[in-house]
């Protein structure tokens, strides 16, 4: 099971802690680490960059001349994306940043006779998707130079912990907090809950049907009324995204960001493709 640092720092106070300290105990207590991923590490010289000019390939009819701004100095880009402009924040890679996807290390190169020292990075070249459509635009906000991994909330720390059967307590954020919490001798915070409940009566829209009591005694649902399909924020995105999962919609992420974080299964069910308005079980 998949926990990130950042996440855990929700629920616990873990500063003046490190990583290792973190690793050895859980270990110890008899919840294995398998692996740990510092993910900054997977951003090493990558930063977000300024496209400071654009001009046409005076040899190449579908490349470009970017002139890139990393805070500090000024670099020559070919770029062959058709989406690139002047003025956008970009990834850019520098000289000895490896790319996530393909694994290879950038260089300086010649391309049609004009030098490179860098590249301009797609989503899936960094690995965070399979759009490669065209670069990655970042958001403005972001000053030149800014780490990648700052910009994309990917600065986390990753615990992969093998959980036993008998611990399903610790299938969750929260249940690696508590565990902390006894290792450590730190209080758990738990999330406030305020719930805005209508008068109105689940039963009246939706109901559940237990056609097998022994094998299922017991199966809860909710009804929503008004929900919107959408995209997620971008906190639950990273949230997901970090420990390995892949962001849907906004109702699908946060019944995963709910399993995740407090170990309870959920599913949303759209009402009106349910038969009879019914989950049979």
């Amino acid at each position: 099971m998949k926990i990130s640092l950042n996440w855990l720092k929700d629920y616990i106070d873990l500063s003046g802690i490190s990583v290792e300290e973190i690793v050895n105990k859980i270990t110890v207590s008899g919840l294995e680490v398998e692996e740990v991923e510092y993910q900054a590490k997977v951003f090493e010289n990558f930063v977000a960059g300024y496209v400071k000019e654009k001009i046409k390939h005076p040899n190449a009819d579908k490349l470009s001349l970017c002139r890139i701004f990393d805070g500090n100095e000024e670099f020559k880009v070919v770029c062959g994306a058709p989406n690139v402009a002047q003025g956008q924040m970009i990834p850019f890679a520098k000289v000895g940043a490896v790319i996530p996807n393909g694994g290879f290390t950038i260089a300086p190169v010649k391309i049609r006779g004009e030098e490179s020292f860098g590249m301009i990075c797609s989503e899936k070249e960094l690995g965070l998707s399979d759009n490669h459509e065209g670069i990655m635009v970042l958001n403005e906000k972001f000053s030149p130079g800014t780490p990648l991994a700052d910009v994309l909330g990917m600065n986390d720390v990753i615990l992969d912990i093998a959980i036993t059967p008998n611990r399903a307590d610790a299938l969750s954020h929260i249940g690696i907090a508590r565990e902390l919490s006894a290792l450590f001798n730190k209080k758990v915070t738990y999330p406030e809950i305020n719930i805005k409940r209508s008068k109105l009566k689940s039963a009246d829209y939706a109901k559940v049907i237990i056609n097998d009591p022994s094998g299922c005694p017991r199966y809860s649902g909710k009804v929503v009324l008004n929900a919107e399909v959408k995209e997620s924020p971008e906190w639950l995105k990273t949230r997901l995204k970090n420990i390995g999962l892949r962001p849907i919609n906004n109702i699908v992420d946060v019944t995963n960001f709910v399993l995740h974080e407090v170990g309870q299964p959920l599913h949303a069910f759209d009402r009106d493709l349910l038969p009879g308005g019914a989950i049979v079980v």
